[in-house]
């Protein structure tokens, strides 16, 4: 008996958190369970839902490696809301494209188990 290779792949946990709280605020719920199949597209739906903005002005990062000095000792069902924990001069980020999933990510930076993924407002040629 064949099994599609897709009965194998797992729920992906992850955690969303903002690159800049006074541009785009944390979320009530950061951590979410998914499925490998769903798109970055869909993650940036969900957090302009949550936050106000256009899912068109969302972009998604994945965070390869932490360097920045952070305590992740902290209770999973504890929102996040660090100022700064993302720090794009230290850490290292790649942004990601709508059309990539999340089972397509090549990552091993998981903080308690959940995939970090650091979100912000895009960035307007005449904003920068």
């Amino acid at each position: 008996m064949i099994v599609p290779r897709s009965l194998f792949q797992l729920d992906i946990n992850l955690m969303l958190v903002s690159f800049d709280e006074q541009r785009v605020p944390s979320l009530q719920r950061p951590y979410l369970c998914c499925r490998p199949t769903l798109s970055i597209h869909k993650l940036c739906q969900y957090v302009a839902f949550q936050t106000s903005l256009q899912a068109n002005e969302v972009e998604i990062y994945l965070v390869r490696e932490i360097n920045s000095k952070v305590d992740f000792s902290i209770s999973m069902s504890t929102p996040i809301s660090i100022p700064g924990i993302i720090d794009p001069c230290k850490d290292k980020l790649q942004v990601l494209e709508e059309q990539e999933t999340l089972g397509r990510l090549k990552t091993s930076n998981f903080i308690h188990g959940h995939l970090l993924l650091a979100y912000r407002k895009k960035v307007c040629k005449s904003e920068s």
